[in-house]
C-alpha cells in the first residue's frame, strides 16, 4: 500500500463546498460591516496575546479561541492572500482617524 492511497482526495461534494465557502466569505469581505465583524471576532480569538494564563483550564480555552482565529484567517487566505492584511491596515487607519492607541487586536475582551 502506497502512501498515496492512505491520503483522501476531497471529493466533488467537498470541492463545490470549499468553493460555495470561499464564495461566501468573499461576499462578507466586500461589506464595510462584514468586515468589521471579522475584525471583532478575530479580536474576541486573541491571536496577538499570549495563551498561558496559569491556568490550565483557561490556557486551553484561549488556546481554542486562537484556534478558530487562526483557521479564520486560514478561510481569509483562500479568498485572498492579501485580505488579511488589508482587514489589519484598514483597522489601524481607523484607529488613527479616532484617536486610539491600542492596537486593535491586542484588547484583551474577556
Amino acid at each position: 500500500m502506497s502512501d498515496d492511497t492512505l491520503t483522501e482526495q476531497p471529493s466533488k461534494s467537498q470541492n463545490i463546498k470549499q468553493d460555495q465557502a470561499v464564495s461566501d466569505l468573499e461576499a462578507v469581505l466586500r461589506m464595510p460591516q462584514g468586515r468589521r465583524v471579522l475584525l471583532q471576532i478575530l479580536g474576541r480569538c486573541g491571536l496577538y496575546r499570549s495563551a498561558y494564563t496559569g491556568d490550565t483550564q483557561a490556557t486551553n480555552h484561549r488556546l481554542g479561541e486562537q484556534n478558530v482565529g487562526l483557521w479564520l484567517v486560514a478561510q481569509m487566505e483562500a479568498v485572498g492572500p492579501t485580505e488579511y492584511p488589508r482587514l489589519l491596515l484598514e483597522a489601524a487607519q481607523r484607529q488613527d482617524l479616532e484617536g486610539k492607541e491600542a492596537h486593535v487586536l491586542d484588547a484583551e475582551q474577556d
